[in-house]
């Protein structure tokens, strides 16, 4: 069944680390440690940004130089047709009409056209034709001229599919702070195109979906209380804000309340999305919600353990799963990531796939390791006080 894995999704299948996309996050992302487990492996382009690795420009380790190219962005090395399609701000509608030349390959625009009605009279018609506008630099990089990702999946042919891309219709709230983006109805109409077009393909043996986890209560958000008690201004914030200026800077509790049910719904069309493919299926909101309560244990085959793991970026002496951007997971994340598919796809198959050391994950996690204190950074150093000012304003 992993003779030919494939895989569609998005930043977190991608690597997405706090907050960029290159070759060390993608060899640590959840499909390609997965596939690795199960004997096989995944192709994919090879990106050297856009944007920033926030752990290596606050430790020192990205200069001058290397901040502009990474700002920039490119890819460090290509393959024709990538097996791993997954792109980084991608979701169940990216995944049908978004490639790595085209923002949307079904888009038109009228435009004239110029043609000798007679002889003697040249004159033009408004015609129908593609209306190709540039994606995203992601999706730039990451597919080039493969096609989106349902046409690389169409001509890769999997023989297993990691299928979830449903994060992005609903984490769009967290970082925006707002329920503007939720479409129930895209939502399904996409992700049931999807699943029907993959089905057709016919290749396809089994695979893994997986829920969503809850998105309010990522790293990224945190609790503020209006000081002056103002209606709406107290809620969750985005974790740079040291203030609210305006309603719209919070989650209050009716939105909650509204992403709740959103979720709910997401998850519930995941798991009916599974049993109709055949998939196994991953709780990833069940995992999380017990990382958020629990923690998880980090333990050595000797014993040693460094303590248990939360659901928040690493802080000396307190490991964590999260990356810097408190959305994506880092290194030690996503081995823990893996080996729940890894538990969902021996349980639906009967395999024996073996899993991941989340405890060398850990160990070779660099911001595990040596942890940075980023709200330390942001709100004890100038450098830090400017850069949060900076976002206050413009975002």
């Amino acid at each position: 069944m992993f003779s030919r894995p494939g895989v569609i999704g998005d930043s977190l299948s991608q690597g997405f680390y706090g907050a960029t996309v290159e070759e060390k996050t993608q060899n640590w992302a959840y499909p390609v440690l997965v596939s690795k487990q199960a004997g096989s492996n995944v192709s994919y382009n090879v990106l050297k940004g856009p944007y920033l690795n926030f752990e290596d420009v606050l430790k020192g380790d990205c200069g001058v130089f290397c901040i502009a190219a990474s700002i920039i962005g490119g890819n460090g090395s290509t393959v024709g047709l990538p097996t791993h399609a997954g792109i980084t701000g991608a979701d169940y509608t990216t995944v049908l009409q978004t490639s790595g030349q085209c923002e949307n390959v079904n888009a038109t625009t009228w435009a004239k056209d110029w043609y000798w009605e007679t002889w003697y009279w040249y004159t033009y018609r408004w015609v129908q034709v593609p209306d190709c506008q540039s994606p995203d630099k992601f999706h730039q990089f990451g597919l080039r001229s493969s096609g989106t990702q349902m046409q690389v999946m169409q001509a890769v042919k999997p023989s297993f599919l990691f299928g979830t891309a449903a994060a992005n219709h609903v984490l769009c709230t967290a970082l925006s702070t707002s329920t503007d983006c939720l479409d129930q109805a895209r939502f399904l109409r996409d992700i049931r195109s999807t699943m029907s077009k993959m089905a057709a393909i016919g290749s396809i043996k089994g695979g893994v979906l997986f829920t969503v986890p809850n998105v309010t209560s990522i790293a990224f958000l945190e609790n503020y209380n209006d000081p002056q008690g103002r209606v709406n201004y107290s809620g969750l914030k985005a974790f740079f804000r040291s203030s609210v200026s305006d309603p719209s800077q919070v989650l209050d509790k009716n939105e909650v309340n509204t992403i709740t049910n959103f979720l709910t719904s997401i998850n519930n069309e995941m798991k009916a999305q599974a049993v109709a493919m055949g998939f196994a299926l991953a709780d990833l909101k069940v995992l999380f919600d017990d990382l958020k309560e629990n923690g998880r244990l980090i333990k050595s085959p000797s014993g040693y353990s460094p303590g248990y793991a939360k659901a928040n970026w690493p802080l000396p002496g307190q490991p964590g799963i999260f990356g810097l951007d408190g959305v994506h997971p880092n290194m030690y994340g996503h081995a823990v990531f893996a080996n729940e598919l890894i538990k969902a796809i021996n349980s639906k198959y009967g395999y024996s796939i073996p899993q991941v050391s989340e405890y060398t994950a850990w160990y070779y996690d660099s911001l595990n390791r040596n942890p940075v204190d980023l709200k330390k950074f942001l709100t004890d150093t100038l450098f830090g006080q400017f850069i949060s000012w900076v976002i206050g304003i413009f975002v």
